[in-house]
């Protein structure tokens, strides 16, 4: 037989546990504002760090350097046999979404477009965050963190108009060699 949860409303709740809810709530927005600092910071250290060289007038010109963080195996096979795993810091701007998808898009549409599917993103991070019970605590968490990312990445693109990637991941495992796009 399967078993619904209910969520209890707020005000039903004994005094015990609405002050644990209150003490929760506080402790998941300062995790939130703090994810989104963390967000912004370490891309704001990118940008200092690994960028040498940006066009005055076009975001696209740029150059950017690599720096090596991990490396397990061996580079100069890495892309025919295996095993092998990089982690590199790399500075890139992605004017599109995930894997640069519509990055070639014209500016007229590509930023309003963006904009506005990053803003219901949010939204609706924000609408499922609401409505998973209290009691589905990891849910809530990776669905707080989604949301920290989220605003993140819209907070670039209303400043930027593209979102910087810095989180270079590399490997080949049993022959399969895959460079992943740049993330943050």
């Amino acid at each position: 037989m399967l078993h619904t949860i209910q969520k209890i409303p707020y005000s039903q709740l004994s005094a015990r546990h609405k002050q644990a809810v209150v003490v929760s709530t506080i402790l998941l927005l300062l995790m939130m504002v703090a994810g989104v600092a963390l967000d912004q910071l370490t891309k704001f250290q990118s940008e200092h760090s690994l960028k040498h060289w940006e066009s005055p007038t076009n975001f696209r010109s740029y150059s950017g350097k690599l720096y090596q963080v991990l490396e397990w195996g061996d580079e100069s096979v890495a892309k025919t046999t295996g095993p092998y795993f990089v982690l590199n810091m790399s500075y890139v701007r992605n004017p599109g979404a995930a894997w640069g998808v519509f990055a070639d898009l014209p500016d007229h549409i590509r930023v309003p477009f963006f904009n506005t599917i990053t803003i219901l993103c949010v939204l609706l991070i924000m609408l499922f965050f609401h409505f998973t019970p209290r009691s589905h605590r990891l849910s809530r968490l990776a669905l707080a963190l989604l949301l920290c990312g989220a605003i993140g990445n819209m907070i670039d693109r209303i400043k930027m108009n593209y979102v910087i990637d810095w989180i270079d991941v590399r490997w080949n495992v049993g022959g399969w060699y895959y460079a992943f796009p740049n993330f943050n």
